[in-house]
């Protein structure tokens, strides 16, 4: 599994590694195909509005990707593109908002 090293001192060390990002990603995919469906119900009712959810979530679905890169900067996009995605059709798209913010905040401040 893991390699276990020894120091001199004797104390056992533990490689760090990457952490894996796999919720960011599950988190922002299903917030992205959340808000796709928002923003297709949406292009019922105002079909501008619907057109531009439908931009928010697909940058959404980018920034979920691209955390695996930088996960900094996908974090801020996914922040972005909830906060977007809320503003374009409010009651349709909170639960692809809040699925995008959980996963934009986890992937700027987890280590």
């Amino acid at each position: 599994m893991g390699e276990k090293n020894v120091n001199e001192t004797g104390n056992l060390e533990i490689p760090h590694e990457n952490p894996s990002r796999m919720i960011e990603i599950a988190l922002g995919i299903t917030g992205g195909i959340f808000g796709l469906i928002g923003g297709v119900i949406g292009l019922i009712f105002i079909p501008e509005l619907g057109v531009s959810a439908i931009m928010a979530s697909i940058l959404g679905i980018v920034a979920a990707i691209f955390v695996t890169k930088n996960a900094k900067w996908g974090g801020i996009i996914l922040v972005i593109s909830s906060i977007w995605l809320l503003i374009s059709i409010s009651l349709f798209g909170v639960l692809g908002f809040i699925l995008l913010l959980i996963a934009g905040l986890v992937a700027i401040f987890r280590k």
